[in-house]
């Protein structure tokens, strides 16, 4: 097995770049406040492809961030920022259960009101708890800004 612990690939390298950071974290921002605003249509095509290019925006960030998310793993209760990484979890699940039911709507695949109230009740706390885990950041999101 190859250990990993010390290794830094490129995509690793660049999403830990603060000017990366700074991008992805808006991008983050405004794509789920534009899924917010377009869910009620008129055009469902648009807030579909959104959710899609979510995926690889969140993966990236995710990517930035594996060291903090091991570290808290890690030390669980013990870390000052095991709420956020609860929040962050959270946000996550929430996040990818939209993602999920969202296809099997857009590709019309059922009708079934159980997708649709799924995606909507996920969609919905996934906002919320994205301006919690905002407003939990805010002095981090304000050094990351002024450095």
């Amino acid at each position: 097995m190859i250990s990993t612990r010390n290794r830094k690939g490129p995509l690793l390298t660049w999403a830990r770049k603060r000017s990366v950071k700074i991008i992805l974290d808006t991008t983050l921002l405004a794509a789920f406040v534009t899924e917010f605003v377009t869910r009620e249509g008129p055009d469902y095509t648009f807030h579909s492809w959104v959710g899609i290019a979510l995926i690889p925006i969140i993966t990236i960030h995710l990517s930035g961030n594996v060291a903090w998310i091991k570290r808290v793993w890690n030390h669980k209760r013990d870390d000052r920022e095991f709420g956020l990484g609860v929040l962050n979890a959270t946000l996550g699940a929430l996040a990818g259960v939209c993602i999920a039911t969202g296809f099997p709507i857009w590709l019309e695949w059922s009708d079934a009101a159980g997708w649709t109230a799924i995606h909507t009740i996920t969609g919905m706390a996934s906002i919320i708890v994205m301006f919690i885990h905002l407003w939990s950041n805010r002095a981090r999101v304000a050094r990351l800004l002024r450095s």
